[in-house]
């Protein structure tokens, strides 16, 4: 049964509860590699050596940081002989920032990710030989990131379109009406414009203008469920879902679907 599990679901500020927004499906496929992934991995039973696939939304260090040290733990510790590859998605320029990256991080230790990574640039395809397509379109953040989302096609025809961080965007816009469940992040209040991100009431107008998909909310501002630190969950519809740290979706063959909630 494919499952999507939801192993971080705050902003680059890490609300109290929460840790960075990072996705995982089926348990191998891993979207962006936030500062504390190893962390988040082993707390939900999963080990960086059983990643198969790596797909990168943009270049913001709360989607990138934890990337070198996931890389040393596969090379050291949990694939040392190889025997799972991995495939890296991302847009052309990439490698680049992810080599140095490892190189600032570990200088030395990591001078053979060619030889432990495919880097692939396509824009769509499949995402190897799960049941899994991809679409890459851009989306509506910080301009120097080269921000983008992901729709992900199963083959029981179930479509989630993963919007990375972004903002209300056109692309969005035009691809959601297909959607099953949309990913949307929600890194700030409405207290201001902040057109690099959805607020509330960008969600809640994203949720109104399709009301066929389940919109689960993501890279909350808000601190947890029960937590009285920080900025509360702000009320929003029930065709809302706001994510809590390790929740996740499972998708039936049918392409129905059920949220399941870790509280």
């Amino acid at each position: 049964m494919p499952r999507v599990d939801f192993l971080g679901t705050g902003n680059a500020f890490s609300p109290h509860g929460r840790m960075h927004a990072l996705a995982l499906i089926d348990g191998d496929i891993l979207i962006d590699a936030p500062p504390t992934v190893i962390t988040q991995l082993k707390r939900s039973g999963y080990s960086s050596g059983q990643i198969r696939h790596l797909l990168f939304t943009h270049w913001h260090g709360d989607h990138i940081f934890g990337f070198p040290f996931m890389m040393l733990e596969r090379k050291f510790v949990t694939n040392r002989e190889m025997e799972v590859g991995l495939e890296i998605y991302l847009r052309p320029g990439g490698k680049e920032i992810l080599s140095g990256l490892c190189e600032t991080g570990f200088p030395g230790s990591l001078e053979s990710l060619d030889t432990m990574v495919n880097w692939n640039e396509e824009e769509d395809g499949d995402v190897g030989d799960t049941d899994w397509k991809f679409n890459r379109f851009p989306v509506n953040h910080n301009p120097e990131t080269d921000p983008h989302g992901y729709e992900l096609i199963h083959s029981s025809g179930f479509r989630m379109l993963h919007c990375g961080d972004s903002g209300p965007c056109p692309e969005i816009d035009r691809r959601a009406p297909k959607a099953d469940v949309i990913v949307v992040e929600m890194g700030v209040p409405d207290i201001g414009d902040f057109p690099h991100h959805h607020r509330p009431s960008d969600v809640i107008s994203l949720s109104e203008r399709n009301p066929h998909a389940k919109i689960l909310v993501t890279h909350n501002y808000s601190s947890a469920k029960g937590r009285q630190e920080g900025f509360q969950n702000p009320s929003l519809p029930e065709t809302i879902c706001q994510l809590e740290d390790f929740d996740s979706l499972e998708i039936f063959e049918d392409g129905s679907f059920e949220i399941i909630n870790k509280i």
